[in-house]
């Protein structure tokens, strides 16, 4: 006979190896979940802090471990002048809030990342949880031995039974048949009310894009310019000629000349318009999307006009922000671009930072601008601005944080909480996000300002 001991540690063992096998596959669902398909370092991230934590190694999670080992820093990286795992946790507390809340809400067990650590929980539903669920599904999946017939003695007539099935089964069917013909609505209905016309159905909207001003290279063949010649400048500096043939791009033998443009955006501008048709489209509306200087905003639009970019490449974004409180300018004394209330001294000012290393955005501001029909105009239209830095991914921060269900519901409280039982019909918001290259990787809430009337645009 088998010692009780030996039983005991057995079943115990077995215990924990099920718990392994249940917590790797809670891991492995949320990585390939479609909320962190797009989102490659918050999946290292979690991928390394979990398997570590499963492996029994959680207590040497530390955050130049994670720095170093899932998101790929040099051995040089110093946590006091480098925010990004910081940054990037905050990234992935809001994605598990996102996943859970919307992809996959009747998780038996659940991944945590507790504010102010970096070691996961996994945690499961309450009991009391548990059984309201399976209550809810008792109630709303009857049995075969609830259509069966009863026997004769029964007080229920077997025709009342029957017909009692049929409507059952009918219901099932209109159930089956409504939800094919009208699916539910992929998109949350505080980001709807956010977004008001611009998610209209059948709705048409025009993106504009922020367009600097550049020179763009453009190689020749040994005596010959190249075509068409209005644009070009000539000739390209010798400094452009070796950068160029330094990146080893395709040579044809002749000189380089520099041709002026406005057609091209900067990366992180494209990635946020993408965010925003990507939204729209999903809403069931339509949208055209164009560099700024090629279009005229205020004769096009149909129900919405998006427009994203620094001010100092786009004129009309420029132009509406002289006339709101918050706003972009250069500091002569400060010898960069700031973002603040100009004519409140008293006003927070917020500064762009560098990574000293490499002198690329570390972290940066995002502006959101709201504002209503313009005047005289009959159909039901919105303008929402999606501001930042010159050349940063501050406009990307700010799409993320006004189509995120979370960060809308917090706004939405934060308004309430000024006597507003709706979203306001003018306001701006700022937020601050940290940057990896050319990625905004997170957008957090810094401040708002409710503009009692709609700006006069001049």
């Amino acid at each position: 006979m088998i010692p009780e001991s030996q039983v005991a540690e057995s079943v115990e063992k077995e215990r924990i190896e099920k718990g392994q096998i249940e917590k790797q596959r809670a891991l492995d669902a949320i990585i390939h979940s479609r909320t962190f398909s797009r989102s490659d370092q918050l999946q290292r991230f979690l991928r390394y802090i979990g398997e570590m934590e499963l492996a029994g190694r959680g207590s040497d999670i530390t955050e130049y471990s994670i720095a170093t080992e899932a998101l790929h820093r040099p051995p040089a990286y110093a946590p006091g002048e480098d925010s990004s795992v910081r940054s990037r946790a905050h990234a992935l507390r809001r994605k598990l809030d996102e996943y859970y809340e919307s992809e996959c809400p009747r998780a038996e067990l659940r991944i945590e990342l507790p504010k102010g650590a970096y070691r996961p929980s996994f945690v499961a539903p309450s009991r009391a949880q548990l059984d309201r669920t399976q209550l809810t599904v008792a109630h709303l999946s009857p049995t075969f031995e609830t259509l069966r017939p009863q026997p004769a003695q029964s007080a229920i007539p077997r025709r009342v039974i029957l017909w009692m099935a049929a409507a059952f089964l009918a219901a099932i069917a209109l159930t089956l048949f409504l939800s094919r013909r009208f699916p539910p609505d992929p998109i949350d209905p505080i980001v709807r009310e956010a977004w008001g016309p611009v998610l209209q159905r059948g709705g048409d909207v025009l993106i504009l894009l922020s367009a600097p001003p550049l020179l763009r290279p453009v190689p020749s063949q040994p005596g010959i310019k190249p075509q068409p010649q209005a644009n070009l400048v000539e000739p390209a500096p010798s400094w452009a000629q070796q950068w160029f043939e330094g990146l080893k791009f395709e040579s044809r033998g002749g000189p380089l000349y520099l041709a002026r443009s406005r057609g091209y955006s900067v990366f992180s501008d494209s990635i946020a318009s993408m965010a925003v048709s990507s939204l729209i489209a999903s809403a069931g509306g339509s949208y055209h999307a164009a560099p700024e200087p090629a279009m005229q905003p205020m004769a096009i639009h149909d129900t919405g006009l998006v427009v994203l970019g620094a001010p100092a490449y786009t004129q009309y974004l420029a132009r509406i922000l002289k006339a709101t409180p918050y706003s972009f300018w250069f500091d002569p004394a400060l010898n960069e671009e700031v973002l603040g209330i100009k004519a409140d001294r008293n006003a927070p000012v917020y500064r762009a930072k560098r990574n000293p290393q490499t002198t690329r955005y570390s972290t940066v501001y995002g502006l959101i601008t709201v504002l209503p029909s313009q005047p005289g105009h009959p159909r039901p239209e919105r303008t929402l601005l999606f501001s930042g830095f010159t050349g940063s991914p501050g406009p990307q921060a700010a799409i993320d944080f006004f189509r995120s269900p979370a960060a809308l519901r917090d706004l939405q409280e934060r308004f309430s909480r000024q006597g507003y039982k709706h979203f306001p019909a003018a306001y701006q918001v700022v937020v601050r996000c940290g940057v990896d290259t050319e990625n905004a990787i997170n957008a957090i809430y810094e401040t708002h300002r409710i503009m009692p009337a709609p700006p006069v645009i001049e």
